[in-house]
């Protein structure tokens, strides 16, 4: 069998998972219409690269940075032991909550993607997995338009140039890393020129979006991506690296001015803060808390929502009232240590530093200016940006991964450009056309079915927990809240109803559900101190875990 083969089935797969990621919706069949189909789209893609790299794991073993192994491994091994031994809720720990649906599922997929884009170690691959991405940028911009025309067929509940990232902030952060490959990419001579004028054009217009909606991710992220390509190219330019370190000044005293700006400080301040801000540093705060409370194990895999009202102290609680929650540290960093603890954490941030060492290895080895590394680091380093500061939306966050195994992928390629590598990369086009073996096939197949039924069901109970609630009756809605995939919001939203209309019966089935299932639910505990039948028992114990769950909670009952 030619492992060539297998690779390159692997790369034509990657090459899409990124675009369909991030351009995939169901407004029509879901209640979520934004995260489970993108989910559904990842889970197939990184099932069936999964049994590719099973079909050659020999080859496969052999071929993967040694490092980036030992360290994606200890990833998944940290998350099955926070499944085992966090407490938390296992389906919810599976498939993620509601509207984030960052679980362990995702996180497995991510983790493969990130071996097989690694794996793939083909310098046109790398060079093509960055095109994809600008291409993904074209119908997600004349989306955003026909969005800020007010032409949208579908009716979203929020009225911004979301694009296909239902929120402001993730288009935002989308743009900002298409962005920046596409300004750097300019500078390839070898692409037509007319494209690159429309590469302009197009950055023109993306940033023009993003500065229009008021969300600084993305031109954060792009300012921060351009600006290390730009002293790439100037250590790389005989001529100008002697502005090296009066660029290094400059950059230091920009970063300080926007660090200062964004809390409220320096002549930025009335460009950069906003009252959010604050609000993120709450949220950073509170997932660093449970990171010291759970060091071991964590909260659970999306878990974090749970922990928010104990772990955010009388200063958040009190900040704008008790009741402004979240359910993600808003910084993937800590939605990652808090969620696993710091072994998670460690696995994440080694994953990282092997992408950095990958990216000085090359900046060493190569003197030219390469457009399409540069394009690739600083998009990467564009990535950690809207690590610190936004949330794993899958349809960004699949990028980040992709990024990181092609920049691990591309430094191993540019490292082994030996003449044997160079009869690999005759085989790897002589094999364009070849088949996998019949049992190669069998097991890709079978890999991408598992992972679709896998991520199918969370997204089939949104789907019928959708259409139970276009009946408005509660006992059809109900048996929607309990399936296999449900999460709790489902149980909150139908709780919510049945308190509204008065309907008692079912009031009380869905506080004890949500109690039963969800123990650190604030909202099951809350509605059982308030049904009219409760008894004293009930009310104490609900009493006593409302004080639990929300310490500085002014407004909790009193016994």
């Amino acid at each position: 069998m030619n492992f060539e083969i297998t690779y390159k089935r692997m790369a034509q797969s990657l090459l899409v998972v990124g675009p369909f990621a991030s351009l995939a919706v169901s407004p029509w069949t879901n209640f979520d219409p934004i995260s489970l189909v993108k989910l559904l789209f990842i889970t197939s893609i990184a099932f069936m690269c999964f049994a590719l790299i099973l079909n050659s794991y020999k080859n496969s073993i052999r071929r993967l940075d040694k490092s980036l192994l030992v360290a994606g491994l200890f990833f998944i091994v940290a998350m099955f032991s926070t499944i085992l031994f966090s407490g938390a809720p296992l389906g919810q720990q599976v498939w993620g909550s509601f509207g984030r649906n960052t679980g362990f599922l995702t996180y497995f997929s991510l983790v493969v993607i990130l071996f097989a884009t690694a794996l793939i170690q083909k310098i046109d691959f790398y060079n093509r997995l960055l095109l994809s991405l600008v291409l993904t940028a074209i119908p997600m911009t004349i989306y955003c338009l026909i969005q800020v025309a007010g032409l949208d067929p579908i009716a979203w509940s929020e009225k911004h140039p979301f694009g296909t990232l239902g929120n402001i902030n993730f288009s935002s952060a989308f743009f900002g890393l298409s962005s920046i490959v596409s300004t750097v990419l300019i500078l390839e001579k070898k692409i037509p020129i007319t494209f690159r004028i429309f590469l302009v054009l197009m950055v023109v217009t993306d940033l023009g979006i993003v500065y229009g909606t008021g969300s600084i991710q993305g031109l954060m992220m792009f300012i921060a991506g351009v600006g290390l390509a730009l002293y790439i190219y100037i250590g790389s330019n005989r001529k100008l690296r002697i502005l090296k370190f009066p660029y290094l000044i400059l950059a230091f005293c920009g970063t300080v001015l926007t660090i200062m700006g964004l809390s409220n400080k320096g002549p930025l301040s009335k460009f950069l803060f906003a009252p959010s801000i604050v609000f993120r540093t709450d949220y950073w705060h509170a997932g660093w808390q449970m990171t010291l409370d759970h060091p071991f194990f964590g909260v659970g895999m999306d878990s974090y929502g749970d922990w928010y009202r104990g772990a955010r102290g009388l200063v958040s609680t009190l900040r704008t009232g008790p009741d402004r929650v979240a359910n993600t540290a808003h910084n993937i960093f800590l939605d990652i240590s808090s969620n696993g603890g710091l072994p998670l954490i460690t696995a994440y941030i080694l994953i990282n530093l092997i992408a950095l060492r990958a990216a000085i290895r090359i900046l060493k080895s190569e003197s030219n200016f390469d457009p399409y590394f540069v394009a690739l680091f600083s998009s990467w380093f564009g990535y950690l940006i809207f690590s610190a500061i936004s949330i794993n939306q899958v349809g960004v966050g699949i990028w980040g991964w992709l990024l990181t195994g092609a920049l691990i992928g591309f430094e191993i390629s540019k490292r082994n450009s030996s003449t044997e590598s160079q009869a690999s990369k005759k085989n790897f086009r002589k094999n364009k056309g070849a088949q996998l073996s019949a049992g190669g096939g069998v097991l890709a197949l079978l890999g991408f079915v598992v992972g679709f039924l896998l991520a199918l069901v969370p997204f089939n109970a949104d789907v019928k927990f959708k259409t139970s609630l276009q009946t408005r009756d509660m006992s059809k809605i109900i048996p929607t809240t309990q399936g296999l995939g449900a999460t709790a919001f489902y149980s909150e939203y139908a709780l919510d109803m049945a308190l509204k209309n008065n309907l008692a019966a079912q009031s009380r089935e869905l506080t004890k559900q949500l109690n039963l299932k969800y123990p650190n639910n604030y909202m099951g505990w809350k509605s059982l101190s308030l049904l009219a039948d409760r008894t004293l028992e009930e009310n104490s114990e609900a009493i006593k875990r409302l004080s639990e769950l929300d310490p500085f909670n002014p407004t909790n009952p009193k016994s």
